[in-house]
């Protein structure tokens, strides 16, 4: 664990899932593989989140149950919590990591982080960093107190992106 981040509650966004927070709290999705994370942070109101994506478009399905795995929802869900937790999203500061394919065939991880990007362009919103492509699993912190994030990749130590 990033020392700064040690004392800190860590929740985790595993895959397919959305969390958002306005306590100083750590969300973290760890090996992102193929998938691909989208963290958005609002440092005037220190809330954010984090969407672990694994599907490029949207779900077909019209229930709620696993529409978070695709990238359209997933990105919409996230959004909507954390206006509903006070932030505008023109103040979002917006980070992508992941999409690599770590098992080096297919092209899934090229896909989502495609459509990722894509909608975000769509509608109206540009990511500030980003961390994808390569063979390399990653793992991405998004402490919510200092809107900090921090990434591994591999075996490696975790760097601020």
């Amino acid at each position: 664990m990033i020392d700064s981040l040690r004392d800190k509650t860590s929740i985790d966004v595993d895959t397919g899932e959305v969390r958002t927070s306005s306590e100083p709290v750590v969300l973290r999705s760890i090996a992102l593989g193929s998938c691909v994370a989208v963290v958005v942070y609002d440092r005037t109101h220190k809330t954010g989140g984090l969407a672990h994506i694994m599907l490029p478009g949207r779900s077909m399905k019209t229930e709620s149950e696993n529409r978070t795995k695709y990238a359209e929802d997933a990105v919409d869900t996230v959004l909507e919590a954390v206006t509903k937790l006070g932030t505008d999203t023109d103040n979002l500061e917006i980070c992508v990591v992941g999409g690599a394919n770590v098992l080096q065939e297919g092209d899934i991880s090229d896909k989502v982080t495609k459509s990722v990007k894509d909608y975000l362009k769509e509608i109206g919103l540009r990511w500030d960093k980003e961390r994808v492509g390569g063979i390399e699993r990653r793992s991405v912190f998004l402490d919510v107190e200092s809107g900090q994030v921090f990434i591994t990749e591999g075996e490696g130590t975790a760097n601020e992106l």
